[in-house]
């Protein structure tokens, strides 16, 4: 639909020359840019994008690389007794076939294809997935708060709690913000429960972004975002009910400990995807390029990246920021100088971007743990990093890349000098984070899991 109507927009036209219009479409598939383009018309028009809230939060798939990687080293290891999830199919099964018509439009559908899951333990819900997307991204008074990740994670948290489970379940592993129902029925029935914490605990996320919006004052529009209430009060449920807790990083440990969580702590580092990332062919050409990946905003260290970038003031280079850029554009104006951005870049071309790129540089003040890291790793790119999230399970200081401390703008300019002065120690480098990447796979990450759940459980 359009808003205003023309009626309605001629009478606001007589009142003055700055009218909103706006259109709701449906968009699981569609990244701001490539909705406007298909609805933009002819003639010109312009592009702005906002962000309610802040959204500091990820979405993540329903079938996420790691979850799917999990269940399949659970399945190869015979500890598989179920795998639910949402819009997914098995590998081998005729649904694979229509995924792949479907991924030849949309190519994110390919991470739909679970593998090493066998068909009979492969329990999808497309159903629950799909109308708790539609009802999301179509009621508009479920709030700003309420997105389509939080119906799909809490409907499909009930849907498994009313479910029949296998008779020789002995715990329930399940992600933050979709475990509360499910846990509450394992607990009832002495299972195990697994609580899966992707991000750093939320009160410390929320600690992080009050702390930047004070240090950098206009860098941001608004409030630093909060959770509200109703999504604090599942949080602290599904924490509460939980015998233990699985994280990918150190960093995400200490964030529970620091709010009492009592509970053995479970830290698994992700698994290398070098299958999906190859060895870049050659050394990078032309002009330093340092490169950074992701949502550009106060938890991820951008202010203090841009600022670093300013001061080194490296000649004949550039900086190279890929993925939403969540700052005021009064902050921006005086530290763009060198710096190019792009909204988005499709998956498929990464790894032409990691492999154009001398150096990739993620500066996070808070992640669980910063797949990206491993993405460039994979592609033979030495990574600069913080111990903010998954670095130093990913790499050395020194060998691989750097480990700088965060908020410390000294001394990302003096890396950022050694690097630039000093190309062919990167490439160096570079080959050594591939060989890192080589020595710990998704497969490996999954025996891991599976040897530490069996010490929990057993």
């Amino acid at each position: 639909m359009h808003s205003p109507k023309l009626d309605e927009f001629l009478k606001l036209a007589a009142q003055g020359n700055l009218i909103p219009v706006t259109r709701r479409i449906l968009a699981d598939f569609e990244t701001p840019l490539s909705a406007y383009r298909k609805i933009r018309g002819q003639g010109e028009s312009f592009l702005f994008e906002s962000v309610e809230g802040g959204e500091h939060i990820g979405r993540y798939p329903h079938v996420a690389a790691f979850s799917a990687g999990f269940a399949g080293a659970l399945a190869r290891e015979g500890a598989l007794a179920a795998y639910f999830t949402g819009v997914a199919v098995a590998a081998g099964s005729w649904g694979e076939g229509v995924i792949g018509a479907l991924a030849a439009r949309y190519p994110v559908a390919r991470n739909r294809v679970v593998a090493d899951v066998p068909a009979s333990l492969l329990h999808a819900l497309p159903g629950i997935e799909l109308a708790a997307r539609g009802a999301a991204a179509l009621d508009r008074r479920l709030g700003p708060h309420f997105k389509a990740y939080d119906a799909m994670f809490a409907a499909h948290d009930a849907a498994v709690s009313l479910l029949r489970w296998p008779k020789d379940a002995a715990g329930v592993y399940a992600y933050e913000d979709g475990a509360r129902w499910t846990f509450a029925r394992a607990r009832r029935l002495g299972l195990r429960r697994i609580w899966d914490l992707p991000l750093p605990h939320y009160l410390s996320i929320e600690d992080t972004l009050r702390e930047e919006a004070t240090r950098w004052p206009g860098a941001v529009v608004g409030k630093p975002h909060q959770e509200p209430l109703w999504k604090r009060e599942r949080k602290d449920a599904e924490l509460a009910q939980a015998t233990l807790i699985s994280v990918a990083s150190a960093f995400t440990r200490r964030s529970v400990e620091r709010v009492g969580a009592t509970q053995p702590t479970l830290v698994v580092p992700y698994g290398f995807p070098v299958e999906s990332f190859a060895p870049r062919p050659e050394a990078p050409r032309g002009r330093f390029t340092v490169l950074s990946v992701g949502t550009h905003d106060l938890r991820k260290g951008t202010p203090y990246l841009l600022e670093a970038w300013k001061r080194a003031a490296l000649p004949d280079a550039e900086l190279h920021l890929v993925g939403p850029l969540r700052l005021a554009a009064s902050f921006l104006a005086e530290r763009t100088v060198g710096v190019r951005h792009w909204p988005h870049v499709p998956k498929s071309e990464l790894g032409a971007r990691y492999a154009a790129a001398d150096l990739l540089v993620f500066p996070t003040l808070g992640d669980g743990f910063g797949l990206v890291i491993q993405e460039a790793m994979c592609s033979g790119l030495p990574v600069m990093t913080t111990p903010c999230g998954g670095g130093p399970e990913c790499l050395t200081d020194g060998v691989e890349g750097w480990l700088v401390p965060p908020r410390d703008i000294d001394a990302l300019v003096e890396r950022l000098r050694q690097a630039a002065g000093n190309r062919d120690a990167l490439v160096s480098m570079g080959l050594r984070a591939r060989a890192r990447a080589e020595s710990y796979t998704w497969r490996d990450a999954g025996q891991a899991l599976v040897a530490g759940l069996r010490a929990h459980i057993d």
